[in-house]
C-alpha cells in the first residue's frame, strides 16, 4: 500500500474541559483542560480528531508523491497500524480500492484551483436534514420579546445598530437629496414577504418578468477566443456570473410544477423534474429547514454558484470564495427590486439544508454551493404576523 496527504489539511486546535478525578478525589476543582486538534475533511467535512503521533507522520509525508507505508512507518517511527488508521479516518490517502473515490475528489478540488481552507469551510458548513423551529414558534409580540429578553439576559445587550467611530471630529449633514421619485418609492416598497395567496395562481408575464430583470444576459464580450465576458443588471466579481438560478415553480400559470433550470442566456426555463405541486411543496418545506410559508410562494430560485467559475481565474485565491456570495447578494437585490415593481411579494433565506438540494437536483457536490434561495408571488395582505412594520426613520 502507498499512502500520501491530503490536497487540503486544516486542523484547529481547541479546548475541553473534562471531569478530573484525580483532583475531585484530592479536594479541588476537579476539572482538566484537554487540548485536542481536530481535521476537517475539505471533500466530505467530516472531522476527526489528530493526535502527536499523527502529526509527526502527517509532516513526514509528500502531498504530492506516493510513499511506500512501510517506509513511511519507518521514517515516523510508527507501526503499520497506527497508518491505517490514519486512512480510516481519511488523515491520509492511499492507492486501495476503496478510497479511490476521495483520490479522486481532492484531485478534482486541487485541479479547479480550490483554495483549500475555503474547501473546508464549504464542506464544514453544508446542511442536510437540519430542521428549524421557526414556522412552528410563537411568533406574537409578547413571545418575540420573550425571546429577545432571553438572549439578552444570556449574552447581554446586542451591538448597536448604529455605531460612531470614536476618532470623528465632525459631523456633516448631508441634506435632503433624493434619488428620482420612482426609484425611491420602489426602494421604499421593497421588502421582505412571508404570506403568499396559495389560492391564487402568477401570471405568465408577471413570473418572466422577476426573472428576466434579476438574471437575464444583458450583453456580452468577446475578449478572447472561447472566453465571452456576459453582463446582467447586477455586478458580479471579475465579470465571471458564476450563480445558476434553479426554479422550483409551485404555482404558475402555464407551467407545470417542478425543477427548473433558468438559462439566462436564452430567457428560458429547462424542464429538470415534474413534481406535484403539494410534494414539492413538502421538498421546499426540507430545503429551507422547515420554514413552511416560503413553502406558500409561487416561485423559488436557488442560487447555485458554480465554483470553478471563480476559481479557473482566482485559483487557490483567498477572495475567490467569498465573492460568490456577494454575487448572490446582487441578484438577490435586484429581483427584490422587479417582484416590487410589479406589486409582487419577495424573500431571500439563506437557511437552506444545501447539501440535501444539491443531491435532488443532480448537481456536482465539488463544484455546486447553493448560497441560498429567492422566492416570490402574489403577496396575502391580511397575514402579516411575520412581516416586519417600521415606523417611518427619522435621522
Amino acid at each position: 500500500m502507498k499512502v500520501r496527504r491530503r490536497f487540503g489539511s486544516v486542523v484547529e486546535i481547541s479546548e475541553r474541559r473534562l471531569p478530573d478525578l484525580k483532583s475531585l478525589l484530592m479536594g479541588a476543582a476537579g476539572l482538566a483542560v484537554r487540548v485536542e486538534a481536530t481535521a476537517t475533511c475539505v471533500v466530505s467535512g467530516a472531522q476527526a480528531e489528530v493526535s502527536a503521533s499523527e502529526f509527526s507522520v502527517l509532516s513526514c509525508v509528500s502531498r504530492s508523491e506516493w510513499i511506500d507505508a512501510e517506509a513511511l512507518c519507518r521514517a515516523a517511527d510508527v507501526d503499520m497500524d497506527l497508518i491505517l488508521s490514519m486512512v480510516d479516518k481519511r488523515l491520509l490517502l492511499s492507492d486501495r480500492a476503496e478510497c479511490k473515490g476521495l483520490v479522486e475528489a481532492d484531485a478534482q478540488l486541487e485541479a479547479r484551483g480550490w483554495l483549500p481552507m475555503a474547501a473546508a469551510y464549504h464542506a464544514a458548513t453544508r446542511w442536510s436534514g437540519v430542521l428549524g423551529d421557526e414556522a412552528v414558534r410563537d411568533h406574537s409580540p409578547d413571545a418575540v420579546r420573550a425571546r429577545m429578553d432571553q438572549s439578552m439576559r444570556q449574552f447581554g445587550a446586542p451591538p448597536p445598530h448604529l455605531p460612531e467611530h470614536p476618532e470623528a471630529t465632525v459631523r456633516i449633514a448631508l441634506g435632503e437629496q433624493r434619488v428620482s421619485p420612482a426609484l425611491s418609492v420602489l426602494l421604499g416598497d421593497r421588502a421582505t414577504r412571508r404570506a403568499y395567496r396559495t389560492d391564487l395562481t402568477l401570471p405568465f408575464g408577471q413570473f418572466g418578468a422577476v426573472l428576466h430583470a434579476a438574471f437575464a444576459a444583458q450583453g456580452a464580450r468577446t475578449l478572447a477566443p472561447h472566453c465571452v465576458a456576459m453582463k446582467r443588471t447586477s455586478a458580479s466579481g471579475g465579470g465571471l456570473h458564476p450563480i445558476e438560478p434553479y426554479v422550483l415553480v409551485v404555482n404558475v400559470e402555464g407551467l407545470e410544477s417542478g425543477l427548473y433550470h433558468y438559462e439566462w442566456g436564452r430567457h428560458a426555463l429547462a424542464l429538470l423534474r415534474p413534481v406535484d405541486t403539494e410534494i414539492l411543496r413538502s421538498c421546499i418545506e426540507r430545503f429551507v429547514i422547515g420554514q413552511s410559508y416560503f413553502a406558500e410562494a409561487h416561485a423559488l430560485v436557488f442560487h447555485v454558484a458554480r465554483a470553478s467559475r471563480n476559481t479557473w481565474k482566482y485559483r487557490k485565491h483567498a477572495k475567490a470564495y467569498k465573492v460568490l456570495f456577494m454575487d448572490s447578494g446582487h441578484l438577490s437585490q435586484t429581483l427584490y427590486l422587479a417582484a416590487a415593481d410589479l406589486g409582487l411579494g419577495a424573500f431571500f433565506t439563506g437557511a437552506v439544508n444545501d447539501a440535501d438540494f444539491v443531491q435532488w437536483a443532480g448537481l456536482d457536490p465539488l463544484d455546486s454551493i447553493v448560497i441560498g434561495a429567492n422566492g416570490f408571488g402574489i403577496i396575502d395582505a391580511s397575514r402579516t404576523e411575520l412581516d416586519m412594520r417600521p415606523e417611518p426613520w427619522e435621522a
